[in-house]
């Protein structure tokens, strides 16, 4: 018997130091922790066992029944391609837009916001870039740039992240924001910037492990991530029924896919399809964003079928964007929405089974998240959590009320942070397309010009120009020019200043010229040397119908000039310059 006992003992060691070593082998990220915890660990762990289980698993762990590890990898995944684009996009086009001789310098906002606030300009639109050169200088412009696309490269293509990394992508992406000005002006960049905020406590703080199992996603900002997707889908929905009457009569689709600032090809074809089905489509629209958002807290939890909802929920939110990204330029905007409505899965999700392989199912198995040693570290992570979750409670009242006023505001924040912002797109839908185009003449005579007809279009990269160029596909990529020449196509040349100082540096412009970044391939037809002359005209855009034997994409009508003709050495140009602060171009060598 003793014999016996011996050797079970022996079996049961061997039995035990075998799963040690599967559980290490499997656990291949886990952090090192002292074998004997300390005296004011025994002590906190001996008092917080006197708590309610549940509350103390919400309070230590902030965690439900269901994991969200693998969420949390797809989320990164995400995360890094919408950053990799913003920040690619602006290493281009940003130097031509707020460089020191672009459209909107950034150094003169810098400057008036001195003038304005004084010492406290940094803190009312925080940026880097009120501590760094700008005024001779893009060097600093693209040198942030470059460090959010290598950031989110990383992210990408490894699927690791952590809080570090996230605060400095926020505060890349915030500096750019703040003195982006007219050309930053988009909806998706506070959106960016909120699930950004939200995603620095979803992640480790310093680890990058893909799956840490001392730093699960927190409960709690789960949840948050959730309510930012019910208020982005509500916003959208409710801003369209006080918008505009096509909504509420169903015939908006009727117009948005040939008058949506960036079609691309099956915009096209879209638009060809019967009103009828674009009532639907409408119809589908107003469910999609008023009635299925709530479906993302799954009915609270008050059923056994709350994650079946929940699942529902998020799958309607991520196919919906889909659809929209298949037809539309929308820039990033589908692809940040899509990142909080991940967040309806949890790591039993179906999918998630063909996604990530066998070894890495068994690890969040094995995972426990209630760790008796490491717990003065996770209470000391979840007060930061209950703190930060009650000021993003606090600040989300003034946003849940504007949701429901009848006088809403779209995609406006109401903290100089961006934490909590309101959200909402085509409030309104164009029924007409108006495009600016300008044109140049390299003649010394502007008579010759007009009476020969010898001016050249200049194109760009993706609006509309020549009629027979095809739509083009560019996001998540955002043409931040293109866009505000739409914008442009609404208004008049006194609200649009920036335009002017665009034809300007076009007459000052050659094959070495920064404006070659945001015109197309060939898009410039004076290369080799400017134009003497350049002007602005407005036309009416609409696409062609299928079946008229009509080859080309769009038909268009001149409607009136829309800015006059500018010569770089006319008075009235150099006038121009001065008054705006801008830089005047050197006079090129022809």
């Amino acid at each position: 018997m003793e014999l016996l006992h011996r050797r079970n003992n022996q079996s049961s060691k061997i039995k035990q130091e075998d799963d040690t070593a599967l559980n290490e082998e499997l656990l291949e990220d886990n952090q090192p922790t002292t074998e004997v915890p300390s005296v004011v660990q025994r002590s906190l762990f001996s008092q917080l066992e006197m708590l309610n289980g549940n509350s103390l698993q919400l309070l230590i762990n902030q965690s439900s029944s269901n994991s969200y590890f693998f969420t949390r990898i797809i989320f990164v995944h995400l995360m890094g391609l919408i950053y990799i684009f913003s920040f690619l996009a602006a290493f281009n086009h940003a130097p031509v837009l707020i460089g020191h001789k672009g459209l909107y310098p950034a150094y003169l906002h810098i400057q008036n916001m001195y003038k304005n606030y004084g010492s406290e300009a940094p803190w009312i639109s925080p940026s880097f870039f009120y501590f760094l050169p700008m005024e001779s200088s893009d060097i600093a412009l693209k040198t942030v740039c470059a460090i959010g696309t290598v950031l989110g490269m990383f992210m990408l293509f490894t699927g690791r992240c952590n809080s570090i990394i996230l605060f400095l992508l926020w505060c890349l992406h915030m500096s750019l924001y703040n003195i982006g000005q007219l050309f930053y002006g988009f909806g998706w960049e506070s959106q960016i910037l909120e699930t950004t905020f939200l995603g620095m406590f979803l992640v480790p703080f310093y680890s990058l492990k893909r799956i840490n199992k001392h730093s699960p996603p927190s409960i709690l900002f789960v949840f948050l991530m959730r309510f930012l997707i019910f208020r982005i889908m509500m916003g959208a929905g409710l801003i369209k029924i006080r918008g505009d009457q096509c909504w509420r009569d169903l015939t908006c689709l009727n117009y948005h896919y040939e008058t949506q600032p960036i079609p691309n090809p099956i915009s096209y074809y879209l638009h060809q399809t019967p009103y009828a089905f674009h009532k639907f489509e409408v119809i589908i629209n107003h469910i999609t964003e008023l009635a299925t958002p709530a479906f993302v807290f799954g009915l609270f939890g008050f059923t056994r079928h709350s994650r079946l909802v929940r699942h529902i929920g998020g799958t309607i939110q991520i196919v919906f964007q889909i659809l929209l990204i298949i037809s539309g330029n929308l820039s990033v905007l589908n692809y940040v929405t899509i990142a909080p409505a991940l967040w309806c899965y949890d790591d039993k999700f179906c999918l998630w089974k063909y996604i990530f392989n066998t070894k890495q199912h068994k690890i969040v198995k094995e995972i426990k998240t209630l760790n008796k040693r490491l717990y003065l570290m996770k209470l000391i992570r979840s007060i930061v959590h209950l703190c930060v979750f009650g000021l993003i409670a606090y600040l989300s009242i003034k946003p849940i009320a504007n949701l429901f006023s009848r006088y809403q505001r779209m995609n406006s924040s109401f903290d100089r942070l961006n934490l909590v912002n309101t959200y909402g797109a085509f409030g309104s839908v164009g029924k007409i397309r108006d495009e600016v185009i300008i044109s140049g003449c390299d003649r010394t005579n502007v008579d010759e010009c007009n009476t020969h007809n010898l001016w050249k279009e200049y194109e760009f990269i993706c609006k509309p120009g020549n009629i027979s160029r095809r739509p083009c596909f560019t996001a998540p990529y955002h043409q931040r020019l293109d866009w505000q020449m739409w914008f442009a196509g609404f208004q008049d040349i006194q609200n649009n200043p920036w335009l002017i100082h665009l034809m300007i540096q076009m007459l000052a412009s050659d094959k070495k010229s920064a404006i070659n970044a945001i015109l197309a391939t060939k898009g410039n037809p004076f290369l080799d040397s400017p134009p003497i002359f350049i002007k602005a005209d407005l036309y009416r855009y609409k696409f062609t119908r299928l079946g008229t034997g009509d080859k080309n994409w769009w038909a268009r009508k001149y409607m009136r000039q829309y800015c006059p003709i500018l010569k770089l050495d006319s008075a009235n140009v150099k006038s121009i310059m001065r008054q705006m602060k801008w830089k005047i171009p050197v006079y090129p060598i022809r």
